[in-house]
């Protein structure tokens, strides 16, 4: 089975195909609503996601926003809140989901390759209670 990552288009039905998909599974199951959904719609709008499919299913989804590497450092190591900034230097990941342990990297790649010239940050949440892990792909100089 081949794997497709694409960028869904921005209408109502694609919020609602990525709202069903990412509120099925957990940790996602069990965020606000408003919050959430908000997210969704401002990566869709802005063409800040991926998502990956197998005979026309989704089977994962990565969305991201601008911001700078500096925040994404201290985003990354808690000490302050993740904002975006225009002048993009870095995309830090804030909604990743894959049915597949293989997709994870595939499409952190595909990511990189959609953003080309900026580093990508992003924490890994376990969903059996390990903290969160720190990650970086930085940009080549």
């Amino acid at each position: 089975m081949t794997t497709e990552i694409t960028r869904l288009a921005k209408n109502p039905y694609s919020l609602g195909l990525l709202a069903r998909y990412v509120s099925a599974n957990p940790p996602f199951n069990e965020f606000e609503f408003g919050p959430s959904i908000t997210t969704l719609l401002h990566q869709i709008n802005n063409d800040t996601h991926l998502v990956a499919t197998r005979q026309d299913r989704i089977v994962g989804y990565l969305g991201w926003l601008h911001t700078s590497e500096e925040i994404a450092r201290a985003w990354l190591d808690k000490s302050a809140p993740l904002t975006p900034d225009p002048a993009a230097t870095a995309i830090a990941v804030t909604l990743f989901l894959a049915d597949e342990p293989g997709d994870v990297l595939r499409m952190i790649r595909a990511a990189k390759r959609s953003e080309p010239g900026v580093s990508v940050y992003w924490k890994r949440y376990f969903t059996d209670g390990r903290p969160p892990a720190p990650r970086l792909v930085r940009k080549k100089s």
